[in-house]
């Protein structure tokens, strides 16, 4: 490829990235090299490109929840499936407000005041009546903190499931989460479980669990 050719690509490219990649820090390193440059040190492009597999993958490989545990680290037995755009429709109709894909899981106004975390799983079996489990990550945190109006959007098994919940009321369940911590990465364990017509967001063992129900979206 010519370079001037390269240079009309990469607009596209990065993107199409941003819509991928979660971590802004992942996303940083990204564009680090495909900045035009000559490449001497292909383990660092290694190193790169398996940041990014392990950021896009990430959300994929939430274990079972132990609620004795602080840190969860057993082998994950689900891949979720990805509804995010039709659980952003029914959240731009409750708003009345176009919502802009800022990457995977990032959705905000046009002008930056309303943003959202959207997060899906699909419906687990053996635990009761159902469960679902999400993943939140630091800079989804720093992100929210940051704007004027802030959700946590949570998809149930389905965008008709879905769960609204202001991050002024989210971000004080946060210390009562399970986590788990790799390396240089973390994330809180989202686990909800139905209990008859309820919701309910579990969390460490002795903290207090909190219905989710009354954040749910009208049909």
């Amino acid at each position: 490829m010519g370079y001037q050719a390269y240079q009309r690509r990469r607009p596209v490219e990065a993107h199409g990235l941003k819509e991928t990649v979660e971590d802004p820090l992942t996303l940083s390193r990204i564009h680090s090299i495909l900045a035009p440059r000559e490449f001497t040190r292909l383990d660092e492009i290694v190193d790169i490109l398996f940041s990014t597999a392990e950021d896009i993958k990430q959300e994929d490989e939430l274990p079972e929840e132990d609620e004795d545990k602080d840190s969860l680290t057993r082998k994950p037995k689900f891949v979720p499936v990805a509804f995010h755009d039709a659980c952003v429709a029914r959240i731009e109709t409750h708003f009345s407000q176009a919502l802009l894909k800022r990457s995977r899981a990032a959705f905000s106004s046009a002008d930056g005041s309303l943003s959202v975390v959207c997060a899906v799983s699909k419906e687990h079996s053996g635990h009761g009546q159902g469960s679902y489990w999400f993943a939140f990550h630091p800079h989804q945190k720093d992100w929210l903190e940051s704007a004027q109006h802030a959700y946590v959007a949570l998809g149930c098994g389905t965008e008709a499931n879905l769960v609204l919940i202001p991050f002024a009321d989210f971000a004080p369940w946060l210390p009562g989460m399970n986590t788990t911590q790799r390396d240089d990465r973390s994330y809180w364990h989202i686990s909800v479980y139905r209990e008859d017509v309820k919701l309910i967001m579990r969390r460490k063992k002795g903290e207090t669990r909190v219905d989710l129900t009354p954040y749910l979206l009208p049909a």
